[in-house]
């Protein structure tokens, strides 16, 4: 509430996204009976939305009158009834019994899924113009600055602010050494989600370095360095290579170019079910090619992807809607009942759970967006590299989940923001007193 009185609106949004997935702590929530988990995600959401009710004086809804966002959202929220009518029967594996799903059940994931699409909304109507959208890449590049510190002291004293601040610690600890030291957890919950954070960092700082002029830019470039460093200290080796691929696009490509590639990306991923189940992606290749840089590494990797095989035939099974929750969507061993699953990607756990009606409503969300910007750029003659810029940051994040499950708030903010931008006819938008306080100046790249 702070936030939204002393800010424009739409920065109030932006540092109330980042500064709760940041510092609140993760696997904790208020049970109440009759309404979702309160809980890291569910809180900030809400507090947005009775924000923008009580303070925002924009129009902040434009995203429910755009009718692909309304379709897709739809769908996001409503499929889960769906789910649970086609999965009326419980499932016995030994003495492990799994049960049939409810309307209770789709009521409380169609509620869960409404509060999610809060961020989404909310930046579709308050992040849309360009110096807005440098709002988000500055204030990611601040955040990021201030959490490398938090993040410096994990690398040497071992991951431990979770627990020193919370009471706990929200994962295995054993995960977090690497070559011979720690990865940070802070208050992410693992050290990959810490990496792939500070790997869109750095390409942001690269994206203010390639606008900005004089000693602003040399304080940007000095900042992108900086974060590489930081980058290498989380040894999170997915993250390094997002990172090596991005930054240079961000750096010296045209922002056409820059857009072009971002949706790229988002169509791989749209597709990516369809694209491993015919066995296109050359899994034995990148296993050898992980292999050849860390044996443990590859060996992390090959489990995975022979659980997401296994797990690709089970939710064969149940194509369009899914298994539905209660863990139906993972395997179990017709012995004992041992769950014999490892569910890391976000695709898969979202392909299994909801069928291809739920991915294709999440995951479209996320990449249309994208596509309609770059779609929009090849019949207009300019488009800011401050929207390339945050497409190609989805696109990290994005890339990311199908290894890991690491579609957060931020990744809904940035989506949101994307998906406003190439709704638009026109590559001007208004620019109020509050868009002026911005950083480096605008240069559209044909």
């Amino acid at each position: 509430m702070m936030l939204f009185i002393l800010l424009p609106a739409h920065r109030a949004l932006i540092w109330s996204v980042l500064g709760a997935y940041l510092v609140l702590p993760v696997s904790t929530a208020f049970e109440l009976p009759g309404v979702p988990p309160l809980d890291k995600t569910t809180i900030p959401n809400l507090s947005i939305l009775l924000c923008c009710i009580l303070f925002v004086r924009e129009k902040w809804l434009g995203a429910l009158k755009d009718p692909a966002v309304v379709v897709l959202a739809s769908t996001f929220v409503f499929s889960p009834f769906l789910t649970a009518f086609f999965n009326p029967e419980p499932l016995l594996y030994a003495d492990r019994l799994l049960p049939a799903m409810t309307m209770y059940d789709a009521f409380a994931q169609a509620a869960i899924n409404g509060i999610t699409l809060i961020p989404f909304v909310a930046a579709y109507g308050l992040i849309n113009s360009d110096q807005r959208r440098w709002h988000v890449i500055a204030i990611l590049v601040t955040a990021a600055l201030a959490y490398s510190v938090l993040m410096l002291i994990e690398v040497r004293l071992s991951p431990q602010l979770h627990r020193m601040v919370y009471g706990f610690f929200p994962h295995s600890f054993g995960q977090q050494m690497r070559g011979g030291g720690f990865r940070s957890v802070v208050f992410l919950g693992h050290g990959l989600l810490v990496a792939i954070f500070c790997s869109m960092a750095v390409t942001a700082a690269v994206a203010r370095w390639r606008e900005s002029r004089g000693r602003q830019r040399t304080r940007a470039g000095l900042i992108a360095i900086y974060f590489g460093v930081v980058l290498l200290l989380c040894k999170s080796f997915g993250a390094i290579i997002l990172a090596v691929l991005f930054t240079p696009i961000v750096a010296f490509l045209r922002a056409k170019r820059v857009a072009a590639i971002g949706a790229a990306a988002c169509i791989i991923l749209l597709l990516y079910p369809a694209i491993r189940s015919t066995g296109l992606v050359p899994t034995v290749t990148i296993s050898e090619l992980t292999k050849s840089f860390s044996t443990d590494r590859a060996g992390s990797l090959g489990v995975r992807l022979v659980n997401e095989d296994q797990l690709l035939k089970r939710a064969a099974e149940k194509p369009m809607f899914g298994w539905g929750s209660w863990g139906r969507n993972r395997i179990y061993s017709p012995e004992d009942g041992k769950d014999l699953s490892i569910t890391d990607g976000a695709w898969i756990i979202t392909l299994g759970m909801w069928g291809w009606a739920g991915y294709l409503a999440m995951f479209g969300l996320f990449c249309l967006g994208s596509v309609r910007l770059w779609w929009r750029s090849r019949t207009h003659s300019t488009i800011s590299i401050a929207s390339a810029s945050l497409c190609l940051l989805l696109s990290m994040n994005l890339l990311d989940s199908i290894p890991n499950a690491s579609v957060r708030p931020v990744t809904w903010l940035i989506a949101g923001a994307i998906f406003a931008v190439g709704a638009k006819k026109s590559g001007r938008t208004k620019i109020d007193a509050a868009d002026r306080q911005v950083g480096p100046s605008l240069i559209s790249v044909g």
